[in-house]
């Protein structure tokens, strides 16, 4: 107290002195580790930040001479177009389908197929199926997409070697322009190029789950597979939600490479999606302004679906949601 004015002196603050010594002190400490947390920074401003000016092509009757500042605005005409071009919704359709049978086929094979590796007690065999199973998504699908062409030759693949062996066909298939046949190849070779990747992250949910209700269940009687139903199906659906959610938040974006490899202008009628689509009309047709616009369209309607599946998740259980 001040005895000439009769006042409580404030008491001095050294919190955020000590705090901002402190900050100081664990950037010196961990320099290192910041240096290289610059590269990553740095990528995503450089190719995601920046790049998002360039959405503004969507708005514009793109020039090559004006560039993007000079072009003039054109009042939502690219999006006029989209709405009325024809092969748009032909790609939007094609891409729905597609993105349908990769959630129904895929995400479920590969839950199943976690289950199953955790259940191999042999390390040694079960490293050897993880490995065998993983080493396609190391492979590019120009390699995979190779090897599908010489497996389905007519000439001389396998599969038509096989079928016509047995009495299947009479004469040999060119499954790779056939329209019948695409949308099978395409979900097959994706199940195949990605269920052992995929699997990694539910395994690693499996491992983090307590042990002592698996030897609970033992002392009870319960056999393996009622474990795996009643203990670890339940302790991997906060990681099967927040999968699924985004996998859901994707519907519109399907592998362009994938299809890039496979699909022939045979196949365009079902294997044209909205990626493939954009390609052709930015990169072949230089419509630079009118591919921005389905791009835009395809993010806008991603990040919606987003945003819906995820408040339908968090109507039943605020846990298991990611927004």
């Amino acid at each position: 107290m001040n005895s000439k004015t009769g006042t409580i002196a404030a008491k001095p603050n050294y919190s955020g002195h000590f705090l901002k010594k402190e900050t100081i002190g664990k950037l010196k400490r961990y320099r290192v580790l910041y240096l290289l947390l610059l590269i990553p920074v740095i990528h995503q401003i450089l190719f995601s930040y920046l790049p998002i000016y360039g959405v503004t092509l969507a708005f514009k009757d793109f020039k090559m001479s004006r560039g993007i500042l000079g072009s003039s605005w054109n009042n939502f005409e690219n999006f006029k177009q989209l709405f009325s071009d024809m092969f748009f919704y032909k790609a939007l359709l094609n891409t729905l389908r597609m993105s349908l049978l990769s959630l129904f086929t895929g995400f479920p094979c590969t839950i199943i197929f976690a289950l199953l590796l955790n259940e191999i007690f042999n390390i040694r065999f079960k490293r050897v199926i993880q490995t065998i199973s993983y080493l396609p998504h190391f492979l590019s699908w120009v390699i995979i997409s190779g090897f599908i062409y010489q497996m389905l030759s007519p000439q001389y693949g396998i599969i038509n070697a096989l079928l016509v062996n047995t009495g299947i066909i009479d004469q040999p298939i060119n499954f790779i322009i056939s329209s019948n046949y695409f949308l099978v190849i395409y979900v097959l070779s994706g199940l195949w190029q990605g269920i052992g990747w995929g699997s990694i992250i539910y395994l690693s949910a499996i491992a983090s789950i307590d042990q002592a209700q698996y030897e609970s269940a033992q002392l009870d009687g319960a056999n393996r597979f009622q474990k795996a139903i009643y203990i670890t199906l339940p302790g991997l659906l906060p990681t099967i939600t927040v999968l699924l959610l985004l996998n859901i938040g994707s519907l519109l974006s399907v592998s362009f490479e994938q299809i890039f490899n496979l699909y022939t202008p045979a196949t365009y009628d079902v294997a044209d999606v909205i990626d493939t689509f954009v390609f052709r009309q930015g990169i072949q047709y230089a419509n630079y302004d009118y591919s921005t616009a389905v791009g835009l369209f395809q993010n806008l309607i991603g990040f919606i679906l987003l945003l819906l599946s995820n408040a339908f998740v968090r109507k039943f259980d605020n846990e298991y949601t990611i927004l």
